[in-house]
């Protein structure tokens, strides 16, 4: 009778150690259209982040140089998406850090930024 018990505990115990990298498994940023450290001429209009797979987006956020935080008119949407476009205000010139957070379905937060400086 113990056979039949170890047996069944064992396939149990490979089947949840075969889907728990996808349980776990956190939607890592593809692109950007602002490239961290990037020195720009022009101050951009929108910041695009593009994910491997749709994701939540829970906050988003501007600093400038020293660390104020610059105002967006911006309200993360509810619904998860692969890509997300963030409008951003008139920038001068400067350094600045845009910080986000997004959900994974797994509910763990996981966060991101991008430092550029505008030139011109």
């Amino acid at each position: 009778m113990k056979r039949p018990r170890i047996a069944a505990a064992l396939a149990t115990l490979a089947v949840a150690l075969t889907a728990a990298p996808a349980a776990l498994a956190h939607t890592h940023v593809h692109h950007t259209s602002i490239a961290d450290k990037a020195s720009l001429a022009t101050p951009p209009a929108s910041f695009t982040v593009e994910f491997e797979g749709k994701t939540g987006l829970a906050s988003v956020s501007l600093t400038d140089g020293a660390g104020k935080a610059v105002p967006l008119a911006y309200k993360p949407p509810t619904d998860p998406a692969a890509s997300f476009t963030i409008p951003l205000p008139t920038l001068a010139k400067g350094s600045y850090m845009l910080m986000w957070r997004t959900i994974g379905q797994d509910g763990h937060a996981m966060p991101g930024r991008v430092s550029f400086t505008i030139t011109g």
